[in-house]
């Protein structure tokens, strides 16, 4: 299917419906204006949510208020990667101290939480096995990692 026969076939299946579309990481005002128009203003309540973390392009795509997101301070980050790999269980002690910098040095953010821990799920719970983990994030962080920052 062509761009085209796409973009006019979900205008024609949002046409009179009322529907919530969530435009996830948006990167730049020229994807906004591509897709927009996918999108039928029929005055029903229908809504697009963006997310961003550009300031230009949620100023550009918003004609009403933004939700400016904040980054997880150390208590939350730990909370999240400790909840996310181990459910209910408690963490063994000698890998609390080396979690909670993994936590740390994800700046926050939840998605690099998120991606952490499933990775430290899978991995067996010693701290040598940690510790390297700890090695491999210092490395992408310091070096600008291209996947990293992209998190």
């Amino acid at each position: 299917m062509m761009d085209e026969e796409l973009a006019e076939c979900v205008y024609k299946t949002l046409k009179g419906r009322t529907y919530l579309i969530v435009m996830d990481d948006m990167w730049s005002t020229k994807t906004w204006d591509d897709v927009r128009r996918f999108f039928p203003d029929d005055q029903n309540g229908s809504r697009v949510l963006i997310t961003t973390r550009l300031s230009d392009v949620a100023v550009y795509a918003s004609s009403s208020s933004l939700h400016q997101m904040r980054f997880l301070d150390e208590e939350w980050s730990w909370n999240l990667l400790h909840d996310k790999v181990f459910e209910q269980q408690s963490c063994p002690p000698e890998l609390e101290r080396i979690g909670r910098n993994i936590a740390q040095s994800c700046g926050g953010l939840p998605l690099a939480i998120a991606v952490v821990a499933g990775i430290l799920a899978k991995v067996d719970r010693t701290p040598y096995h940690w510790e390297k983990i700890v090695e491999n994030i210092s490395a992408a962080v310091a070096s600008n990692d291209e996947h990293f920052s992209k998190i």
